[in-house]
C-alpha cells in the first residue's frame, strides 16, 4: 500500500495524524481495508498450524463406507522444533562497554513478563513470517509488551524509511464478544473505535512519543517464504493418502463370506457363528472370505516419500530414525547443520525485534527514572538448543596458547553456559571464597 500525497505532506510538516479530522480518518479506513485483504490469507496459514487443513476439511465422503479423517500435523511439528532449537535457552544480554547496570535493568524491568513471551513471538513469526510486538505501560507503571498476530493488527509504514506511521489493532470486546473494537496508535494519541470507526472513548496519550510497535519480519518475501507455502501440498497429500489407507483397513470389516455350491438358511447363521462350524448339504460346497488385495508396499512407499520430502524441504531430520550407537558429537552436529543454519537466520529476525524492544524500554527508563541508556550498547545472546560436542570444545581450548582466546569467549563456546557474564561472576566469587585468609597482624609481628 503506497503512501499518497496527503499523508506525505502530513509527515513532512510533522503534523501527524489527527483522527478527528475526516480526511485523516479516511486514510486509516483505507489501511483497515488492506488489513482485511491480508487477514484471510493469514487465517489460512494459522489454520494449517492448528491442523485444520484442506485435506481434513474437504476429505471425500463415501456413503456407507468408513470415513475416518487422520491428521498428521507436520507444519506444527517443524515450527515447534525450530522454536525449541532457537529459544529453548533463555536470551541473555551483554554490554559492549561492560556496563553491568544496564544488564540488571533489562532483567529487572522484564522479570514480570510471561516466560513464554519470546518463544510465542518466535512461533508466530515462523507461522506468519510477520508479527507485531506492542509496548505499553500498565496500571502498576511497569513496562509491558503484547504480541499481536497479523490476523489482529496492521502497521502502516513508510517503506522508504521503515518508520511505522500508525498501527491498527482489531480485537473482540471483552464484555461482548459479538462486537469488535479497533485501537489506532499514532505517535501522539491512541484512538478507540468500534468496528464502524465510531469513537467509543476519548483518545489516550501515547507517552512514548512514537508509535509503540515493532514489526517483525522473517524474510523479505513474506508469505511466499513460509512453512505453510513450502509444504502445504505435501501436507494435504500425506493426510489424504493416510486417511485413505486407514479407511481401506477399516473397510475390511465389510468383507463378504462367499459360498460356492451351497445355500445357507438365515436362521442357521447365528448357530454357525456360535459353534464355528459350517455344514454343506451338497458335495463340492465351499466357503471363503471375499476381501480386497491391497499392495501395502506401494502405499507405504508413497507415504514415506511424502514424509521424506517434507523433512527435506523443511530442513529437518527425522529423529525417529534408528542411529548408530557410536555416533560422535561432530557427526550429530553435521546432521543438524542445515537446520542449524536455518535457525540462525530465524534468530537474526527475532533479534531485530529485541533490538527495538530495548530501544522502547530505554525510552521508558528515561521517562521513569531519568536514566539515559543506549540500546546499541546491548547485545542479545542466543544459545541454540541443539547437540554440541563440549568435550571437543574443552580439548580445543586446552591446546590454544594463553593470550589467544579470552576466557569470556571460551565460556561462550560451551552449550551449558547460557549467561557468560553471570558465569564469570560465579567463578570470581568461588575464587575469592577459596583464597586462604591471611592474618596481617601476625605478619607484622614477625617482622
Amino acid at each position: 500500500m503506497k503512501l499518497n500525497d496527503t499523508i506525505r505532506k502530513l509527515f513532512k510538516k510533522e503534523v501527524g495524524l489527527n483522527l478527528n479530522n475526516p480526511e485523516h480518518l479516511a486514510l486509516v479506513k483505507k489501511a483497515y481495508g488492506s488489513y482485511y485483504v491480508f487477514k484471510n490469507m493469514y487465517n489460512k496459514m494459522y489454520d494449517y498450524y492448528k491442523g485444520d487443513t484442506d485435506a481434513i476439511k474437504k476429505y471425500l465422503f463415501v456413503t456407507e463406507r468408513s470415513n475416518l479423517k487422520i491428521s498428521a500435523n507436520y507444519v506444527k511439528k517443524f515450527i515447534k522444533e525450530e522454536v525449541a532449537y532457537t529459544l529453548g535457552n533463555d536470551i541473555t544480554y551483554e554490554s559492549r562497554t561492560a556496563n553491568v547496570d544496564v544488564i540488571g535493568e533489562i532483567e529487572y524491568q522484564t522479570a514480570h513478563w510471561n516466560e513464554l513471551h519470546d518463544t510465542d513471538l518466535m512461533k508466530y513469526l515462523l507461522i506468519f513470517t510477520q508479527v507485531y510486538e506492542l509496548y505499553y505501560i500498565d496500571d502498576n507503571a511497569d513496562f509491558c509488551s503484547k504480541i499481536i498476530k497479523p490476523t489482529e493488527g496492521y502497521a502502516y509504514m513508510d517503506k522508504s524509511s521503515g518508520k511505522v506511521l500508525f498501527f491498527i489493532h482489531a480485537f473482540k470486546n471483552e464484555f461482548d464478544t459479538t462486537t469488535s473494537c479497533i485501537d489506532v496508535y499514532t505517535d501522539k494519541k491512541i484512538y478507540h473505535f468500534d468496528n464502524k470507526f465510531n469513537q467509543i472513548f476519548n483518545p489516550s496519550d501515547n507517552t512514548f512519543g512514537e508509535v509503540p510497535i515493532t514489526v517483525g519480519n522473517l524474510t523479505e518475501e513474506g508469505m511466499d517464504d513460509s512453512m505453510y507455502k513450502d509444504i502445504k501440498g505435501l501436507q494435504d497429500a500425506f493426510e489424504t493418502n493416510l486417511s485413505d489407507v486407514g479407511n481401506e483397513i477399516s473397510d475390511f470389516r465389510n468383507a463378504y463370506l462367499l459360498f460356492k455350491n451351497a445355500q445357507v438358511d438365515k436362521t442357521d447363521i447365528p448357530d454357525m457363528k456360535k459353534l464355528g462350524v459350517i455344514q454343506f448339504s451338497s458335495p463340492g460346497g465351499d466357503a471363503s472370505w471375499l476381501i480386497k488385495n491391497i499392495n501395502d508396499t506401494f502405499i507405504q512407499n508413497t507415504l514415506d516419500r511424502y514424509e521424506d520430502t517434507m523433512y527435506q524441504i523443511a530442513c529437518h531430520i527425522n529423529h525417529n530414525e534408528k542411529l548408530q550407537s557410536n555416533l560422535s558429537g561432530v557427526t550429530l552436529q553435521s546432521r543438524l547443520i542445515v537446520l542449524g543454519n536455518k535457525c540462525n537466520l530465524e534468530i537474526k529476525a527475532h533479534k531485530n525485534i529485541v533490538k527495538n524492544r530495548l530501544r522502547f524500554l530505554f525510552i521508558y527508563l528515561n521517562l521513569k527514572k531519568n536514566k539515559n541508556y543506549d540500546y546499541k550498547d546491548v547485545k542479545a545472546l542466543y544459545t541454540v538448543n541443539i547437540p554440541s560436542d563440549d568435550l571437543a570444545t574443552a580439548q580445543m581450548l586446552s591446546q590454544v596458547p594463553e593470550g589467544i582466546i579470552s576466557k569470556d569467549t571460551g565460556r561462550g563456546l560451551f552449550s551449558f553456559v547460557n549467561n557468560k557474564v553471570a558465569e564469570a561472576e560465579k567463578v570470581k566469587r568461588e575464587m575469592e571464597e577459596e583464597l586462604p585468609e591471611i592474618d596481617l597482624e601476625t605478619i607484622v609481628g614477625d617482622n
